[in-house]
């Protein structure tokens, strides 16, 4: 295989096609999208633990949040960190104890986007914890996935309740608040290729083409609020808080179901996500485990 990618390549070299290949061998080899699994364990509407319970437990609480479960052959090693950047946080040091500990067959991460393949763990500078379960994941040649449901579900989902156009908005600023912050260049253009990237899926085409069409709706949906350009999240307006939590029941609903499925096939599950998703998703988790293990001692095979 080395020798035939050789050849491609060397004969390419030169050429406006030859840069192509490089291009894609290079992406092919230095960067990985995690793959999304797609559960199929028959379960219950998942019921997520409410905020106000959730609140009092986070601020009690120490991080990483860690989750174990054991129910018949189901293991769960559930990590849910405070979001970090920083390759130093003691957060990530535990995560590598955890999973030299556990000794996990599969790993799930928050996020779809292709990332860099580390060839090892930086001791210094930017590591996110998503980032380190993929190194973790690469050393030990274990299977990764992502714990987001396919984005045109996600958009499915958040349809059934809120029009388009807010849609089309939430899902663009979600990302460009985040992306916009130390961003030297041009917003504007930042946010148009937000725009076109968020809204391509079933029901969001054409809701929102422009710039200039995302500043007249949020001029008409939400008067008197700070010019979108200038917002720090999307927590910062109630209605877009609104979508927010939709959109969070709705990727509970799937993380919950992945790591239950997985669980429950016999595999050694370890997941790192933002420490909320653990602590609302924990009686569940409890729950839905108990039942698919019943199943498998009973010889079904969901």
């Amino acid at each position: 295989m080395k020798r035939i990618w050789k050849r491609v390549l060397l004969g390419g070299l030169g050429t406006a096609a030859g840069l192509v290949i490089v291009a894609l061998a290079a992406s092919f080899l230095l960067f990985e999208r995690p793959a999304t699994y797609r559960p199929s364990v028959a379960m219950d509407s998942v019921a997520l633990r409410s905020w106000p319970e959730h609140d009092s437990i986070y601020q009690a609480a120490k991080f990483p949040y860690v989750l174990r479960v054991e129910r018949g052959r189901a293991r769960l090693l559930y990590v849910g960190a405070q979001h970090t950047s920083d390759a130093t946080n003691p957060q990530l040091a535990e995560i590598e104890r955890l999973w030299a500990e556990f000794k996990p067959t599969v790993a799930l991460c928050e996020g779809r986007a292709s990332m860099f393949k580390y060839a090892s763990r930086p001791a210094t500078g930017t590591l996110r914890e998503s980032e380190l379960v993929r190194i973790l994941a690469q050393r030990s040649e274990v299977p990764l996935y992502t714990l987001e449901p396919e984005y045109d579900a996600e958009v499915n989902g958040l349809l059934r309740k809120f029009e388009p156009r807010l849609v089309a908005t939430y899902l663009t600023l979600r990302v460009f608040t985040s992306e916009a912050k130390g961003h030297d260049g041009d917003r504007d253009a930042l946010a148009l290729h937000l725009l076109r990237k968020r809204t391509d899926a079933p029901g969001l085409r054409g809701s929102l083409t422009s710039v200039a069409d995302l500043d007249a709706y949020w001029r008409k949906q939400f008067p008197g609020a700070p010019d979108w350009r200038t917002l720090p999240d999307t927590e910062s307006l109630p209605l877009l808080v609104e979508v927010g939590n939709v959109s969070r029941e709705l990727r509970g609903d799937h993380m919950v179901r992945t790591l239950v499925d997985l669980a429950a096939r016999g595999e050694r599950v370890f997941a790192v996500v933002g420490a909320s998703h653990v602590i609302r998703q924990e009686p569940a988790l409890g729950r839905a485990l108990e039942v698919a293990a019943s199943r498998v001692a009973a010889g079904g095979n969901k």
